[in-house]
């Protein structure tokens, strides 16, 4: 199991797809700036030229009243959610394009563990994730002269519990993977799940079920089958809600990790490598 590790923490490292995706995210991080421009501008109008121009406060220069943290937590994280998918999916996919898998001398029993080995780059990917998103903030924040920093511990919090469902939610994708093994369909389930729309499907179903008599008003009340999602969770939740909802976003996360990581086994165990 070590060295399966150690593999796939190799083929991570000196993946170009992985470096390619790592400057994607500090740039898109980056681009919160112009969302901040906007917010910040008085009035936006067209010049002769056709090109738009902004009409900033020079007071809000001075002070814009966020912090480095506040603009940290402000990303969408449905949006941060897509990369983890896109790279799970990507990852996979090369594994069996490259020979990776088929090179591989595993017997029956070890083949559920060359897919557990693979959150090692999971998680990885999930903590330099949240390295980029702060990198991508700093940089956003270079033409203000005084931004404050922010307070750090409750940031802490938020970012470790986003990296354990960003986790889940990447196993949950290779999950996926597996079921297709193809990486269009994967990605199309990913990103409809990553944006909501499967949690949205799944409540209409709950309504539904509940429209039939299957399920009571009060049941339906205590319990939204939406909420208990990953992607739900990865979007409510923020640094002064870490819970997210009834039971802690924490134990969701952590539920599904499990959960997706041994489904993934399974599938990964019953079908052939190649």
């Amino acid at each position: 199991m070590l060295n399966l590790i150690k593999m796939n923490m190799y083929r991570l490292l000196k993946s170009k797809n992985f470096i390619a995706l790592i400057v994607m995210i500090v740039l898109a991080f980056t681009m919160t700036k112009v969302q901040v421009m906007v917010s910040n501008a008085e009035s936006i109008s067209v010049d002769e030229q056709g090109s738009v121009v902004y009409e900033v406060d020079p007071s809000s220069i001075e002070d814009p009243g966020f912090s480095v943290m506040d603009l940290f937590v402000s990303f969408p994280a449905e949006m941060t959610s897509l990369f983890v998918t896109v790279f799970a999916i990507v990852y996979c996919e090369n594994e069996r394009k490259n020979g990776f898998v088929k090179n591989l001398s595993v017997s029956k029993r070890e083949k559920p563990l060359v897919f557990a080995a693979k959150i090692a780059p999971v998680f990885t990917f999930a903590v330099l994730l949240q390295l980029c998103a702060f990198i991508g903030v700093l940089l956003a924040t270079l033409s203000y002269k005084s931004v404050s920093f922010g307070d750090v511990v409750p940031v802490l919090k938020y970012a470790g519990v986003e990296t354990l469902l960003f986790t889940a939610f990447g196993m949950f994708s290779m999950a996926v993977y597996e079921l297709f093994r193809k990486n269009v369909p994967a990605i199309i389930f990913g990103t409809f799940t990553a944006i909501g729309l499967t949690g949205q499907i799944v409540a209409l179903i709950q309504v539904g079920l509940n429209k039939l008599g299957i399920l009571s008003d009060s049941f339906c009340e205590k319990f939204i089958f939406a909420y208990y999602l990953i992607s739900t969770r990865i979007a409510v939740i923020n640094s002064s809600d870490l819970a997210g909802g009834k039971v802690p976003a924490l134990v969701i996360g952590a539920v599904g990790l499990v959960f997706y990581l041994a489904l993934g086994m399974t599938l990964y165990g019953k079908k052939d490598v190649v």
